[in-house]
């Protein structure tokens, strides 16, 4: 065997040695071969459990293989579907601030409650109806009395002796002159002459006082 011979040997054998030595130091972190998860050190597999000093084993670091792996007491999300069908409301426009815009009125007042008429209400009303209507009673009587008719004539003066003085009166058409106890026109009788003044009475009515007349003024 020459020398170019026994050299391409030796690198074919130390490569064989290379390539054997990384499998076995980069087979563990390329996640090739058996796993230990459950495996106890020896140390501690063969301690009974219970003694002082024992401390429980802390969990072997989880490769790159069992990080893809479920375990008990993992948190698994749920994927609502009905979430992806919501629809998105629609945005609302705020108040635009350059935009100068009257508030709105107040509400009116709400309605005063309902009155409750009271016991003095109703007697008050009670006696107001009956004062009224006693008014009305009388006025109707009083109405249906006869009244005297309307003297219209104006009064001129008298003339004549004191014990049979004469009156003048006018009606804007005639003059008449009539002594007391006269009766004018079937309606109006001189009761008594004056010096300035004459009292009439009305014929059918007794009763009713005389009425006074003046002198006309002129």
């Amino acid at each position: 065997m020459n020398g170019g011979s026994r050299q391409r040997t030796l690198l074919i054998v130390l490569g064989v040695v290379v390539v054997i030595t990384a499998w076995i130091y980069l087979r563990p972190l390329l996640g090739f071969g058996g796993s230990d998860e459950g495996a106890a050190p020896p140390a501690a597999a063969n301690r009974p459990m219970g003694e002082p000093g024992d401390e429980p084993a802390a969990r072997p670091r989880p490769t790159a293989r069992e990080s893809h792996t479920a375990r008990p007491g993992d948190y698994v999300a749920v994927l609502k579907m009905a979430n992806l069908d919501r629809v998105p409301g629609e945005a609302k426009v705020g108040r635009d601030p350059w935009r100068f815009v009257d508030p709105p009125p107040p509400p009116p007042p709400p309605p005063p409650p309902p009155h409750v008429t009271t016991d003095a209400e109703r007697e008050a009303a009670r006696r107001a109806a009956e004062a009224a209507a006693a008014a009305a009673a009388e006025a109707a009587r009083l109405a249906a009395i006869p009244k005297p008719p309307q003297f219209n004539m104006e009064y001129l003066g008298s003339f004549g002796p004191p014990d049979k003085r004469i009156a003048v009166f006018a009606n804007g058409k005639r003059i008449v002159n009539a002594l007391e106890g006269q009766v004018l026109d079937n309606k109006f009788i001189v009761a008594h002459i004056g010096y300035e003044s004459v009292d009439i009475k009305f014929v059918g009515f007794a009763d009713v006082p005389a009425k006074r007349l003046g002198v006309r003024q002129h």
